[in-house]
């Protein structure tokens, strides 16, 4: 009896011993993780990296005293008046007539109904074009907790201002139909806000001005000082930097989230059912090692924007296939990588595409001056273009070829094919439906 007795301690003090060392594992597994996390984080503070809100907020701002143009378009989106569901399916409908034909009096009258509506917020953003700052009030803390109806007004007053584009071709009013092209310009530039969702929408919305003014092109002739000044308002934007700035606010939001309580993280990211996985990945340390991995994949994305077109769209590509293809994941890392996916390949077709419309206006005003079109782009160097801008998907040259009439202005697009100007929506199927190649154009047939 005596000897099972002790045969019983001797078990538990070997079970409080395993217990203790495990316990001793894990304090040391969390210090460890803790101390490699605050030192990467000190160092990207060092680098001049923003790591709180509190520094977001800062990097975010305007100068003291200045007009803010942002208190003029909030007023523009709470009078914005939507139709509902069938009538603004109709209306979509109507707004998309072929860039060389009028549109028909049931859809204009749709379309001018419409702008009569919403005249308040149009008169708005045409004022708020003329002030030059401009921030909108960001709380970054809550920016996973709720998406950003911003966003949304912003997108559909763009399209109202287009829809004015539209109907000022069918007046012939090239003054009226530039204005509100300044004015959609300016509703783009005014989302400055150092966020992914901000940002492709700001490109978006330059890349849906470009559509306008290819049915300007087309419809209207525009004298030499409008097609200058046209030009000069189509900034090609140097998308390193933005999105360079964009990438280090989701590094930092990320991380916000990343080291927040599990209660938090649940809020933030909008998934309650998580929390059977968080405590262990809490409890374990694995957090830290998450952390660190998204460190590591977000310096390789930001690294990327430093590169040439070219090689930045094949090396940001590698690190988006290295989270889903190569299982450098986690519990959270695929929350925050939905945003990143063929992100980068968007924003060069955007680039593409405002490309060649600041080269198709070049073309204009050579004929213009000259009478005809030229041969190639070649004649509109140095007087109408400093050089020929490249291709941003293959970095080679922008193309351009005469129809009969006209001409096309194209990237080679996603393939890096030459497809010889083949519009996107006319370039039919192969045998398992599937679209064939396009490049991406701008196409003026007069």
């Amino acid at each position: 009896m005596e000897r099972s007795q002790k045969q019983s301690r001797r078990r538990f003090k070997t079970w409080q011993i395993i217990l203790a060392l495990l316990l001793f594992l894990l304090v040391l597994l969390h210090l460890s993780g803790s101390y490699k996390v605050r030192k990467r984080v000190q160092a990207l503070s060092d680098q001049g990296y923003p790591i709180t809100i509190e520094e977001l907020e800062d990097s975010y701002t305007i100068p003291d005293g200045v007009p803010n143009a942002a208190d003029v378009y909030l007023a523009a989106f709470s009078h914005y008046r939507e139709w509902d569901k069938p009538d603004m399916q109709a209306l979509h409908k109507a707004r998309k007539p072929k860039r060389t034909e009028s549109l028909n009096s049931s859809a204009r009258q749709l379309v001018e109904q419409f702008l009569s509506d919403n005249q308040k917020t149009v008169s708005l953003l045409h004022e708020a074009a003329s002030i030059e700052h401009c921030r909108y009030p960001i709380d970054f803390a809550q920016v996973y907790d709720s998406s950003d109806t911003r966003l949304d007004n912003i997108r559909s007053c763009s399209v109202l201002l287009l829809l004015d584009v539209l109907i000022q071709c069918e007046n012939e009013d090239s003054g009226k139909a530039l204005a509100s092209i300044r004015a959609n310009l300016a509703l783009a530039r005014s989302m400055n806000v150092p966020l992914l969702g901000f940002q492709l929408t700001h490109i978006g919305m330059q890349s849906w001005t470009c559509g306008s003014i290819e049915r300007i092109l087309n419809r209207i002739s525009l004298g030499d000082e409008q097609l200058l000044t046209l030009s000069e308002w189509i900034k090609i934007p140097d998308i390193g930097e933005p999105f360079k700035r964009a990438l280090m606010t989701e590094q930092c939001l990320g991380l916000h989230t990343l080291q927040a309580p599990i209660k938090d993280i649940t809020k933030q990211t909008g998934h309650k059912g998580m929390l059977l996985m968080l405590v262990p990945w809490k409890m374990l340390g694995l957090c830290y090692r998450e952390t660190l991995t998204f460190i590591d994949l977000m310096q390789e994305s930001i690294d990327t924007m430093d590169l040439p077109d070219p090689e930045r769209l094949a090396a940001f590509d590698a690190v988006q296939k290295s989270v889903h293809q190569g299982g450098r994941g986690g519990v959270l890392m695929h929350e925050f990588w939905l945003t990143h996916t063929r992100l980068l390949d968007i924003v060069i077709w955007y680039v593409a595409q405002l490309r060649a419309a600041r080269t198709a206006l070049a073309v204009e005003r050579y004929r213009l001056a000259e009478g005809r079109l030229p041969q190639s782009l070649d004649n509109l160097v140095p007087t109408y273009l400093s050089a020929i801008p490249d291709d941003p998907l293959d970095g080679t040259p922008l193309k351009y070829r005469l129809l009969q009439p006209g001409y096309v202005v194209y990237s080679v697009g996603e393939d890096l094919t030459d497809e010889g100007g083949t519009e996107r929506g006319t370039q039919g199927r192969d045998a398992r439906n599937r679209p064939l190649p396009c490049d991406i154009t701008f196409i003026v047939e007069r």
